[in-house]
């Protein structure tokens, strides 16, 4: 969720933006289906659904990576990151507020934009050292996949709708910086498949759909169940 306009021949990240776009409507559509009463699935426990949402948090971070670096490449431009950054953390702000008040047992107070806020902060040392970047993701992934060893990240004592925390979630953007030193950002995609079209559209604007499409799902999803 970091724009890519000043690098837009490379659509490949916003295509990868758009994929997980689909990705997270699909798990968050299957999670108020479920929430509501509609299916009765395993959302914490059965393996799909497990990593299902882990596999999303992970290509998001690994696009804020590339498009990190592609954007800050010769230099950072504190400006337009600080813009960026403080309009992801105002953002984060009131989907706190607003969760707090519609799910006072499960409000969001360290999500997906507070967790980018925070992991593009912390990933900007390591733009021009990618070797780094890379030791640094394989340290913080290794122990986390093998032994669920994550470093300590603070917690409260209800649960969550959306919880990220940046270990071991900002070894990914520094995956995607070494994605960029590798030319990965370059994979071909046809510009003139629908589907690349398609996919392309969404991550271009995949801040405002990840905004927008849970109060459109679970609002006209708690309708239907209303009036059933």
């Amino acid at each position: 969720m970091y724009s890519n306009k000043d690098n837009s021949r490379f659509i490949f990240i916003d295509v990868l933006r758009g994929f997980t776009i689909i990705l997270m409507v699909v798990f968050h559509f299957s999670f108020d289906l479920n929430y509501l009463g509609f299916i009765k699935i395993d959302i914490m426990s059965h393996p799909f659904w497990y990593f299902l949402p882990r596999l999303i948090v992970f290509l998001f971070f690994i696009a804020v990576g590339m498009s990190l670096t592609l954007v800050h490449k010769k230099k950072i431009k504190w400006s337009a990151f600080l813009n960026r950054f403080l309009k992801l953390v105002l953002l984060a702000l009131l989907i706190s507020i607003v969760t707090y008040f519609l799910f006072p047992e499960n409000w969001i107070y360290f999500g997906t934009l507070h967790s980018i806020a925070l992991v593009s902060l912390m990933s900007l040392p390591f733009l021009k050292f990618p070797k780094i970047a890379l030791a640094l993701a394989l340290l913080l992934f290794i122990p986390s996949a093998i032994w669920d060893l994550n470093l300590p990240w603070f917690e409260m004592a209800h649960s969550s709708f959306d919880y990220i925390s940046p270990f071991p979630w900002v070894g990914a953007c520094l995956l995607g910086i070494f994605a960029v030193s590798k030319n990965l950002h370059k994979i071909y995609c046809n510009q003139n498949n629908q589907i690349i079209k398609s996919l392309n559209f969404m991550g271009q604007h995949s801040l405002l759909i990840y905004l927008i499409h849970q109060p459109i799902l679970f609002g006209l999803l708690y309708v239907i169940k209303l009036v059933i």
